[in-house]
């Protein structure tokens, strides 16, 4: 595969980071980057290994999973308690954009996603044939669950709906560039018109549902949007549920060929991963397994 390169500006939004932070980090050699004519690049290969991702191609006895649920811990140690398990499972903790992103780079990756599209009201499918283009691809849905506000114990701001997030006296945690939650929100405003740089601390961002969802305990901000889960792992707050959202995993096809990836997937349509999955409060196990593409 041809090297890709990005320049410090991808870099920067993809770490969500000033450029010059960027440019500082190439300087302390923290960042390897080649200098093309006058302009710094960056291989992308050189931005994994700053992120601690590992080369699939280096790594061929490793699959990794891209996905931020810690659901996917417990499908990779049902993977790993085999024995005679020729691969690893990984699970590689990028959020939805960049595990696509990322599988698109790399052989022996596999993505999860919940990427809503507004024009279609659906789910995945449209970011998945726009992300990977030329790709022949095996999509199946593993689970349901809810995202919607995490507010404060009682709701003091009384917020109902994303046209409360334009008031003046409330302030919001967004998430990370990339993930699901984020495209959500972006994709939710857009929709309804809402212009987002009234949004008071729409600038403000959390890595994690973890994260967002402690910002609103501890009074940092009046809301943010996450998952149920995390409303239940964090004292404090309540949870307004907005919408229920389809998280899926992305094969390559030819991929299913290998007994190792089919493997995996026979593990996702299995019973005990089910079980795994029914655990949780909150997520619906319904459909589970089943091929959408």
């Amino acid at each position: 595969m041809e090297e890709k390169f990005l320049s410090p500006q991808e870099v920067a939004d993809m770490l969500q980071l000033k450029k010059t932070t960027v440019y500082e980090m190439i300087k302390r050699g923290e960042l390897r980057a080649t200098k093309m004519g006058k302009q710094f690049r960056i291989a992308h290969r050189d931005l994994m290994d700053y992120m601690g991702v590992p080369n699939s191609g280096d790594v061929p006895d490793k699959i990794i999973i891209c996905g931020q649920d810690v659901l996917l811990d417990s499908l990779c140690a049902l993977f790993n308690d085999d024995e005679n398990t020729k691969m690893t499972a990984f699970r590689s903790p990028m959020g939805s954009y960049r595990g696509l992103y990322e599988m698109y780079h790399n052989d022996n990756c596999v993505a999860t996603c919940h990427l809503w599209d507004a024009e279609s009201d659906t789910y995945n499918l449209p970011y998945v044939t726009r992300m990977l283009p030329g790709e022949r691809l095996a999509v199946y849905h593993l689970y349901r669950r809810w995202q919607g506000f995490y507010v404060q114990k009682g709701n003091p701001k009384n917020i109902k709906d994303f046209t409360d997030l334009t008031r003046n006296d409330v302030r919001i945690i967004n998430r990370d560039k990339g993930s699901g939650i984020r495209i959500f929100i972006d994709e939710m405003c857009k929709k309804m018109e809402i212009d987002t740089r009234k949004i008071y601390g729409y600038n403000d961002e959390a890595s994690s549902h973890f994260i967002a969802a402690t910002a609103v305990a501890r009074q940092n901000a009046d809301v943010a949007i996450g998952t149920e889960k995390f409303s239940r792992m964090v004292d404090g707050i309540d949870f307004i549920p907005l919408k229920q959202e389809s998280y899926d995993i992305v094969f390559r096809e030819n991929d299913l060929d290998r007994d190792e990836f089919r493997k995996l997937l026979y593990i996702i349509q299995s019973d005990e991963f089910r079980k795994e999955v029914e655990s949780v409060e909150g997520y619906d196990a319904s459909g589970l397994g089943e091929r959408i593409l």
